[in-house]
C-alpha cells in the first residue's frame, strides 16, 4: 500500500511523476480548482463577507468525485504532499486541498484522519527536479502571503465584475465586463478611434530599385531623403535625372543585433502570433502541454531568469558542439521584476533537440521549436550588421543606393543565417535607368489596430494583468461578442462601443477603467504576495468607495430602450417581439420575458448536412450517421447526428478532407477556415 500521496493540479502529470518513483508512492490531481467562492445565498451572490472581507468557499459540484477520490487516497496515505504549480494559484489550489482533506464541509469540524502535510514545488517534471522538490520539502509551508494575494484578487476580480456586469447586464444588455478585461477593451476602442479621427499628411519623394532588394533615393547635400511638399516639384527634379552617376562617397553604419532573452509568457505569445499565427488560447494550451509532458519548464511565468546549473551546463556544452565555442556567450543575467516566482521558458533537457521528440502534436512541435531556439540563441553572442550607403551625383542630383550585409551571424546562426561580404565599387561611375525610378505618394499613416500580438505587448508594458490571465483576457473579448478578428486585427464590435460608453462616460468609472488604476492594483496584488500590505484593508477600501457609485449608476443611468422587429409574439400573443443580447450574440425574444420564455434565433441554422454512410462511414462511438453542422464562430465542423447523446466530433484535419470532400468548402479556403476558428477560439 502507499502510503506516501502526491497531489498535483492536472491528471496528465499522474504518469509521468509516477515513473520517477517508487511502490510507496501514489499521485493523484485535484484536476484544477476544488472550491469556488459561493454565489447563491450570500449578499448579492459575490460569496464574500463583506463585514470581514473573507471569501465564502464552496466545493464545485462537479469536483464531488474528485473530492471524494482525494478523501479516500488521504485516508491511506500517512504523508500527502502538495504539488500543486508553483505560483499564486497553485499556492490557493494547495490550501483548498488541505482545507477538504481536514474539513467536512457538511458540518464545518476537522476529519478524524490527522494528516501530515508537505508542501513541494518543481519547475519542471524531470526526475532531478521531482526528487529534489520531495528531498528539500518543508511541513505545512503553504504560502500565506501568496494566497492572500490570490484570494485578494478573486475577491477584486468578483466585486468588480459582478456588480459592472450587473450594470451592463441590466442597461446594454451586454453580458460581462471585468476588472482587466474592461480595460483592455478600452485601449482597443481608444486605438480604434484614434484610427477614425486620424487625419494623414502628404508629401512625394522620388525612389526605386533598379536591382532586387536595393533601393534608391534622391537625397539633399547632406544624404537626407528629399521630401517634396508638391507633386509638381517632384516632378520637376525627376525631369532632370540622367542615369549619368559618378561617384561621390560610401558610408559604413555598423549595428549590433542583441539575441533575444530567455523567454517569459508575454514573449512566448508574442513570439508564437509572430513566427506562426498562433492565437493565444492555442499557444497557452501547446505550452501547458508541453509542460506535463515533462519537456520544458513552467511556462505561466514573468521571469527571464535561467538558473539551474545544470541546464546551463548541458546548455553552453551543446552550443559548442553545434556552433563552435567562439558563438558561446552564457546565460544571460536579468533583474527581478514582476512576481518572478520561476524560471524563463525553457527546455527541461537540451538535449531533446525539436528533430529528436517523437510524438507531439503539429502546434506542439512548433512551440518547443519555438522555445528550444530561443533559448539556444539567448545564450549565443549578438550578430553585427553593416549598413552601406552609395552616393552618386547626377548633374545637380543626388542619389543613394542602400545596402546590408550580415558581417557576423552570431546567434542568427541557429536560424541558418551566414556572413555576407560588401563589395567596393569597381568604377567611379555607373549607368542606371532613370525610367526604374519613381514618384511616390506617401502619406502618414495611423496607428494600427492590436492584434492578439501587439495586445499582449501593451498589457506587458502598462503592468496590466499576469501571464496567467493574457490568453484568458482575448479570448474573453471575443466569446462576449466585444471585439471581432479581421485579418488577425482586433477591431471592437457596436456592442463594445456601448459598453465602454455606459461603463466610461454615463456611470463615470472612468477612474477605475483604466491603464494606470489597473496597473496600480497589480502593483497592490504584489505587495499582498510580499507581504507588505493587509488584505483586509486593501479590499475594504476599494468596496467602500466602489458599491456606492454602482447602486447609483444603477439607479440614474437610462436603459437602452429595446429594438421591436414588427412581429407579436407566437406564444404569449400579447407581446411583441424584440431583440435581445445573450452570451452567443443577438437574438428574439418576447417584451413579457420572464412571463413569457419565447425565444429564437435572429437568423435561422441550416440544416445540418447529413453524410452519406458509403463516403465516410458512421460514428465511431455510437454508430449513428455523421452531420456537418455550423458552430457558432462561423466555421463547420462534424460531429455525430445523435447529439447531446453522443458527443462524438471528428479531429480537424480529417474534417477539413472530408469538408472539401462533399464540397462544403474549397480547398483554397480550407487552411483560411482553420485559421479563422483557430484565432476565434482564443
Amino acid at each position: 500500500m502507499a502510503d506516501k500521496l502526491i497531489i498535483v493540479e492536472s491528471p496528465n502529470k499522474i504518469e509521468k511523476i509516477k515513473s520517477f518513483l517508487g511502490k510507496d508512492w501514489d499521485v493523484t490531481s485535484s484536476v484544477g480548482h476544488i472550491r469556488d467562492l459561493k454565489i447563491w445565498g450570500t449578499r448579492m451572490n459575490l460569496g464574500i463577507n463583506l463585514d470581514t472581507f473573507e471569501p465564502i468557499y464552496i466545493e464545485t459540484k462537479d469536483k464531488a468525485d474528485v473530492i471524494d477520490e482525494l478523501r479516500k487516497k488521504a485516508l491511506k496515505a500517512n504523508d500527502v504532499y502538495i504539488a500543486t504549480d508553483p505560483d499564486r494559484e497553485g499556492e490557493a489550489i494547495g490550501y483548498s486541498i488541505k482545507k477538504v482533506l481536514t474539513t467536512s464541509e457538511k458540518d464545518d469540524v476537522e476529519l478524524n484522519k490527522k494528516i501530515e502535510f508537505h508542501r513541494i514545488s518543481f519547475n519542471e517534471i524531470t526526475k532531478d527536479a521531482v526528487l529534489d522538490a520531495i528531498k528539500t520539502q518543508s511541513k505545512n509551508s503553504l504560502d500565506l502571503n501568496l494566497i492572500n494575494a490570490q484570494e485578494a484578487r478573486r475577491m477584486l476580480d468578483r466585486m468588480i465584475g459582478f456588480r459592472l456586469s450587473s450594470l451592463t447586464k441590466k442597461k446594454v444588455q451586454a453580458q460581462s465586463a471585468g476588472r482587466v478585461k474592461s480595460v483592455v477593451l478600452k485601449t482597443i476602442i481608444d486605438r480604434e478611434n484614434e484610427i477614425k479621427n486620424f487625419k494623414p499628411i502628404f508629401w512625394w519623394t522620388i525612389n526605386g530599385e533598379v536591382k532586387k532588394d536595393i533601393p534608391i533615393t534622391l537625397v539633399s547635400k547632406d544624404f537626407k531623403e528629399i521630401e517634396f511638399q508638391t507633386k509638381k516639384n517632384a516632378e520637376k527634379s525627376y525631369k532632370t535625372l540622367t542615369g549619368n552617376l559618378e561617384l561621390l562617397e560610401v558610408k559604413k553604419t555598423k549595428r549590433t543585433i542583441n539575441p533575444p532573452k530567455p523567454l517569459e509568457m508575454a514573449t512566448y505569445l508574442m513570439g508564437m502570433y509572430s513566427t506562426y499565427g498562433m492565437a493565444n488560447a492555442s499557444a497557452t494550451r501547446a505550452a501547458q502541454s508541453l509542460y506535463e509532458k515533462g519537456i520544458i519548464s513552467y511556462p505561466r511565468t514573468d521571469s527571464t531568469r535561467i538558473s539551474s546549473k545544470e541546464f546551463i551546463k548541458t546548455s553552453e556544452k551543446e552550443i559548442i558542439k553545434r556552433y563552435g565555442k567562439e558563438l558561446l556567450v552564457g546565460v544571460p543575467t536579468t533583474k527581478k521584476g514582476g512576481q518572478d516566482a520561476h524560471e524563463a521558458i525553457r527546455p527541461t533537457e537540451i538535449k531533446n533537440s525539436p528533430d529528436v521528440i517523437k510524438g507531439l502534436k503539429i502546434n506542439e512541435k512548433k512551440v518547443y521549436t519555438f522555445i528550444f531556439n530561443t533559448t539556444l540563441k539567448s545564450m549565443m553572442i549578438p550578430g553585427k550588421n553593416i549598413s552601406v550607403r552609395e552616393f552618386y551625383k547626377d548633374g545637380d542630383q543626388i542619389l543613394s543606393f542602400k545596402k546590408s550585409f550580415v558581417s557576423e551571424p552570431g546567434f542568427r546562426t541557429v536560424e541558418g543565417v551566414v556572413a555576407t561580404e560588401y563589395i567596393e565599387p569597381k568604377s567611379k561611375t555607373l549607368k542606371i535607368d532613370v525610367k526604374k525610378l519613381n514618384i511616390v505618394d506617401n502619406q502618414t499613416k495611423p496607428p494600427a489596430r492590436y492584434n492578439q500580438s501587439s495586445i499582449i505587448k501593451k498589457m506587458k508594458e502598462e503592468g496590466i494583468g499576469r501571464p496567467s490571465t493574457y490568453s484568458n483576457t482575448t479570448y474573453g473579448l471575443i466569446q462576449y461578442k466585444y471585439v471581432d478578428v479581421q485579418g488577425g486585427q482586433l477591431v471592437p464590435t457596436e456592442l463594445a462601443n456601448e459598453v465602454n460608453e455606459l461603463l466610461i462616460d454615463k456611470a463615470g468609472f472612468k477612474d477605475i477603467i483604466n491603464v494606470e488604476y489597473t496597473s496600480e492594483m497589480e502593483r497592490e496584488l504584489d505587495m499582498i504576495a510580499k507581504g507588505d500590505l493587509n488584505r483586509h484593508k486593501f479590499l475594504k477600501k476599494f468596496w467602500n468607495d466602489f458599491e456606492p457609485r454602482v447602486d447609483l449608476a444603477l439607479e440614474t443611468v437610462e436603459v437602452k430602450p429595446p429594438i421591436f422587429i414588427g412581429r407579436k409574439c407566437p406564444e404569449c400573443e400579447d407581446g411583441e417581439l424584440i431583440k435581445k443580447r445573450g452570451r452567443f450574440g443577438e437574438f428574439i425574444a418576447c417584451i413579457n420575458f420572464p412571463d413569457c420564455k419565447h425565444s429564437e434565433p435572429l437568423v435561422k441554422k441550416p440544416k445540418p448536412v447529413v453524410i452519406k454512410e458509403a463516403d465516410h462511414g458512421l460514428c465511431p462511438k455510437c454508430g449513428s450517421h455523421l452531420v456537418a453542422r455550423d458552430s457558432r464562430y462561423g466555421t463547420k465542423f462534424i460531429g455525430c447526428s445523435a447529439f447531446p447523446k453522443c458527443d462524438y466530433i471528428m479531429e480537424k484535419d480529417k474534417t477539413q478532407e472530408v469538408l472539401i470532400d462533399i464540397g462544403l468548402i474549397e480547398k483554397q479556403a480550407a487552411k483560411k477556415d482553420a485559421n479563422k476558428e483557430n484565432s476565434l477560439k482564443d
